[in-house]
């Protein structure tokens, strides 16, 4: 039996494996390849590849409904959102311990300089996670023995969580067994998850918080901050086409000044995204519709009929924790880098 055991393997899931790994661990993940889920319904609503990315495959048990306004999103690979993030993280709340582990896997903190790699942003202690090739940082890249395996169901029993899981290299299912249990999958992922467990059952609502988010068009090398408590990365013309197309390689050489920007601007309004559960149907059905909800990736604080998910799941048990961004709650519109190792931090440390 294992002391812990994490489902995923992007982010929040390399911050739990940087902190766990002197217990007895495994680390569960789908891969890009999951040619072995044709049971599940193929999602292409919530796909999320980009030209130069991993090319992944939404698939679980219930369909989401939205319209081009309410964006959810849904990563079945090694690395997750990762593979095709900005990379952005403040270092001004980052611990010395957290610091050490970045450190020993020769992950950079490069600074924002818009004359030497093209980013420039109003928090003057933003940085971008960067691997010792000068490429923006990509968990996969980071976290050893991955199991490749899609979970499908847990059963919580005296001392023990049970997890059934598809091994994709026996090609069937099998079972493995843990004190602890870590979840950091996406949103659509973790329902399904607690569905299938009958661990969600009879709750109807489903909400997220998120920041308005916009990227806009620029001429100018300065930030025109209206609001200080605005978070914005400004991205030459170069910069912006590098993340547009997902290219995580440096380009740190290509410095040509064009007077073209992109502000990408998260404002200090938060919205709230409201979902319906129809269980019959096996569908997520958007109540409220908001413009742009989910547009930054960054969607969090997942409530269920208005519990929070991090109480929720206490009182099932408190042998799970959650980890990745539903279980996340932001007070003020950054990175989501952060909030995942601080609310890592309060319930593991």
């Amino acid at each position: 039996m294992k002391d812990f055991v994490i489902i995923g393997s992007g982010f929040s899931a390399l911050i739990s494996y940087y902190f766990l790994k002197k217990f007895n661990i495994q680390i569960i993940s789908s891969n890009n390849i999951n040619n072995n889920l044709n049971n599940f319904k193929s999602r292409k609503n919530l796909n999320i590849n980009k030209l130069f990315s991993t090319k992944s495959q939404s698939r679980g048990d219930f369909i989401y409904y939205k319209n081009n306004s309410f964006k959810i999103h849904d990563r079945l690979s090694f690395g997750g959102n990762t593979n095709l993030w900005g990379g952005f993280i403040d270092i001004q709340e980052l611990s010395d311990k957290t610091l050490s582990y970045f450190k020993e896997d020769r992950i950079k903190l490069e600074k924002l300089n818009l004359n030497t790699n093209g980013y420039k942003s109003n928090i003057d202690t933003i940085r971008q996670l960067r691997d010792s090739k000068n490429r923006i940082l990509d968990s996969s890249k980071f976290i050893n023995n991955i199991l490749p395996g899609y979970v499908h169901s847990i059963q919580i029993n005296k001392g023990r969580i049970s997890i059934k899981f598809f091994n994709y290299t026996k090609n069937q299912y099998d079972f493995l067994d843990t004190k602890k249990l870590i979840i950091a999958v996406s949103f659509p992922q973790l329902i399904d998850l607690l569905i299938r467990s009958e661990l969600i059952n009879k709750a109807k609502f489903l909400t997220l918080e998120d920041y308005v988010h916009q990227f806009k068009l620029s001429f100018s090398e300065h930030l025109n901050i209206y609001n200080n408590s605005d978070f914005i990365v400004k991205y030459d013309l170069f910069r912006a086409l590098k993340h547009y197309l997902g290219y995580q390689e440096s380009i740190d050489r290509f410095l040509i000044k064009i007077p073209m920007y992109i502000n990408q601007t998260f404002y200090n309004k938060k919205i709230v995204g409201k979902l319906k559960i129809d269980y019959k149907n096996k569908k997520i059905i958007e109540v409220d519709n908001l413009n742009s909800f989910g547009d930054s990736i960054h969607y969090c604080n997942l409530k269920i009929d208005n519990l929070g998910i991090n109480e929720y799941i206490s009182n099932i048990s408190k042998n799970i924790i959650g980890v990745s961004m539903p279980f996340v709650k932001q007070s003020k519109p950054r990175p989501i880098s952060n909030d995942i190792i601080n609310n890592f931090s309060k319930k593991i440390l």
